[in-house]
């Protein structure tokens, strides 16, 4: 599991500035290991089409297929993973419809800890403030990330205004990799801006 969390890229399609079926190549070829399809407030057709696209994209390579938050809409597209938080369906009950999946779950605090004791890996934070989520939960900061890592053996990847500009303050916190969207999504060269995170995430 670690090597597919090393450079996470949650993918919010309106921030693009290419096409998917040229974005997507280009930012695997330069170091992303898992793509999330998120694209909150999008349909669920609307996001089963893009994760359509996103299959056909990620066929052949070893980048791991998550979905965010929909469950129904991972087994509709064949996605390895799910990722869910405390306002989803429950992680316990996930697992044991769905014993088969991989599952992320989403930590602010110890009692998320906790539950993340089912899943396969966690994402942790908001580090910074972002504007990428409107519920966003309260910043930790990298020193609570640092401490929640701390009270759990799950590999981690830290989230939430994450760039190349202070990704170095995440070092030496225990990550396995760090989850990003519009620094690269929204990026004029998403290949470059790929390339250097991917870079600074062999210092974590």
């Amino acid at each position: 599991m670690k090597k597919h969390l090393k450079l996470y890229l949650v993918l919010e399609t309106h921030m693009l500035k290419k096409p998917l079926e040229v974005f997507i190549p280009e930012v695997v070829k330069n170091g992303v290991t898992a793509v999330q399809l998120r694209d909150k407030g999008m349909t669920a057709r609307e996001q089963y089409d893009t994760g359509l696209k996103l299959t056909e994209l990620l066929a052949g390579t070893d980048v791991l297929f998550v979905v965010n938050d929909r469950i129904d809409l991972a087994r509709c597209l064949g996605a390895q993973a799910v990722h869910i938080g405390v306002k989803d369906v429950p992680l316990k009950r996930a697992k044991e419809v769905f014993p088969d999946m991989l599952y992320g779950y989403s930590c602010n605090t110890k009692e998320d800890i906790e539950t993340a004791k089912l899943a396969d890996y966690i994402g942790v934070g908001p580090a910074f403030m972002t504007g990428t989520k409107k519920d966003l939960r309260p910043v930790i900061a990298p020193e609570g990330i640092a401490e929640l890592i701390k009270l759990t053996s799950k590999p981690a990847v830290a989230i939430g205004g994450i760039n190349a500009q202070n990704i170095h303050t995440l070092y030496g916190c225990g990550l396995s990799g760090v989850a990003v969207s519009s620094c690269i999504c929204a990026a004029d060269n998403p290949a470059r801006a790929a390339a250097e995170l991917r870079e600074k995430t062999e210092k974590l």
